[in-house]
């Protein structure tokens, strides 16, 4: 399920963000067990720009009221998360992380990737929170546990806006580093250590500004003649697609209202039900006409979506 979900989060990705650009530090690993330690500005739709733009596949530290629900936690245990709980999803709860981090553990002795957000909660703004100590502590307990050749990788993610779409993405992986502990040095002065390092590292590249509004993270080198050739299939893209974005558009509005969740609720919804519109309006096109038609009208729609997000781009 996880891969066929990064396929198609891929490909909505190329339509849903204008531009999206991804960088990553030349001594990069990926036969190593790692930890990628990141920002948490927009959701869970970071986890979506990570999962799609990293090489290997990733399993996901995610909140653990999202697992209540016995289908539901099959499901995202599917997409490789794994639950978190923190004290306000209730003291009792969090006796659970223990076995959280022992399958965290297992996961890194087989080489694998694991994702935290290192500031613990999400808030939608440029700037890094202060990290709390979960990414230092399972770094820790790793450490331990005598996993060989760990490695921390401080990730940022950069959106030019929360609300809006098409939008930029500018995701830096940056310089890694091993976690060290002296046995005499008390854990507090670890978690202390790890996290000024962490620290360090997201901020490398990090897009910062105290302001809550729009920004343009590239600069825009497009031409005229590229204008001009857009134009026209960017207006079929608008016509075709606009009333369908519009509809998700306003559920994902209401549904979270005052919360971080608008702009991952509506790439989801997005995600899983705008192929399902498309094919049911290119079958109706084929008893209306033919096959051919029918093709033509289904690839017509993401194809003018993708033009109208390059064109908006400009």
């Amino acid at each position: 399920m996880y891969s066929f979900f990064k396929i198609g989060a891929k490909i909505a990705m190329r339509i849903y963000c204008s531009k999206t650009v991804v960088n990553f530090n030349t001594n990069t690993s990926y036969n190593y067990p790692k930890i990628i330690g990141a920002n948490h500005s927009n959701s869970f739709f970071d986890a979506i720009v990570i999962a799609v733009n990293y090489p290997k596949p990733i399993y996901f530290l995610a909140r653990g009221d999202a697992f209540n629900s016995p289908l539901i936690a099959k499901v995202l245990t599917a997409l490789h998360l794994i639950p978190i709980y923190r004290l306000t999803e209730g003291k009792n709860n969090l006796g659970k992380n223990e076995d959280t981090f022992k399958r965290c553990i297992e996961l890194l002795k087989q080489n694998q990737t694991i994702l935290i957000f290192s500031e613990g909660l999400c808030v939608n703004e440029w700037r890094l929170r202060p990290l709390k100590k979960g990414t230092a502590r399972l770094a820790l307990l790793a450490h331990q546990e005598g996993v060989p050749n760990l490695r921390i990788q401080p990730t940022n993610l950069n959106y030019s806006s929360f609300t809006s779409n098409p939008k930029e993405v500018l995701v830096n992986f940056n310089s890694e580093f091993g976690p060290t502990k002296d046995s005499t040095a008390k854990v507090s002065e670890f978690y202390s250590q790890f996290n000024l390092q962490l620290k360090q590292g997201l901020e490398n590249n990090l897009v910062i500004q105290l302001e809550k509004k729009e920004i343009h993270l590239f600069e825009n080198r497009a031409t005229i003649t590229k204008k001009v050739l857009l134009a026209l299939p960017a207006l079929l893209g608008y016509l075709l697609n606009r009333s369908i974005y519009i509809i998700f558009k306003n559920i994902a509005h209401k549904k979270t209202k005052n919360t971080v969740f608008y702009d991952s609720v509506l790439f989801g919804l997005l995600l899983l039900f705008y192929p399902l519109i498309v094919l049911i309006i290119a079958a109706v096109t084929g008893i209306i006409f033919n096959l051919y038609v029918a093709m033509l009208v289904f690839i017509s729609f993401p194809i003018s979506a993708w033009t109208y997000s390059q064109y908006k781009a400009i």
